[in-house]
């Protein structure tokens, strides 16, 4: 009795001696995913390894040019913090204050800034866009692609133009729950009808992608 008893505790006991353990976050494609879809676990994960990374950085700095720096940087700490980075949409402040605190680390280990000198005039010199607008940009990029035929259809189908609207518009996808607002056929079109119509009416990827991240950038920033 204090077996089974101890089993069901641990999982989900389907008989015949078999039991399905229960995790609070399980990992799929590299990107741990918990139960009530914080990503509170997979920040903390990606947060210890990006800061080692840059650690290791440091150490290496005096073998390096500053070129080489910014490259190692770019290439292992910014690339992992854009993995997947569509999922982040519509989490905490608080998970998004730990994913920029990263960009602020990769800031400073690339140009070799002092811990307590201010990173925006710094950020803005290395055309990096913030976490959140790097988010943004992501979703728009996959929403560009699904309307051009250059996303699998799983996700193009998600996407459907209004058909009563003067404007080339995109249905939203509504929820009861605020989760639900963040699933890709929600943020998507609200994302892509919030758009200047110069940007959203690009026909090229390339053309898009240059407008787009200007966009970002400026608002970002606050630049005219």
């Amino acid at each position: 009795k204090q077996w089974y008893q101890r089993r069901v505790r641990e999982g989900v006991f389907l008989g015949n001696n078999i039991c399905i353990r229960l995790v609070s976050a399980a990992k799929n494609l590299g990107i741990y995913i918990d139960s009530n879809l914080s990503f509170s676990y997979q920040i903390s994960k990606l947060k210890t390894s990006c800061f080692n990374k840059l650690r290791k950085i440091n150490q290496m700095r005096k073998f390096l040019s500053n070129k080489q720096v910014l490259c190692l940087v770019q290439s292992l700490v910014i690339s992992s913090l854009d993995y997947c980075n569509a999922l982040y949409f519509g989490i905490s402040e608080a998970m998004l204050k730990q994913l920029q605190l990263i960009q602020n680390r990769a800031c400073r280990t690339a140009l070799g800034l002092p811990r307590r000198e201010s990173l925006e005039g710094h950020l803005q010199k290395l055309h990096w866009l913030k976490v959140r607008d790097r988010i943004t940009f992501k979703i728009l990029m996959l929403v560009f692609k699904s309307l051009n035929g250059l996303a699998p259809s799983y996700l193009a189908d998600l996407l459907n133009y209004n058909d009563s609207s003067r404007s080339p518009s995109l249905q939203c996808y509504r929820s009861n729950r605020a989760i639900g607002e963040r699933a890709f056929a929600s943020s998507g079109p609200r994302l892509w009808n919030d758009l200047p119509p110069v940007i959203s009416q690009c026909v090229e990827l390339s053309t898009f992608k240059s407008a787009l991240k200007t966009h970002l950038f400026k608002k970002s920033y606050c630049l005219p």
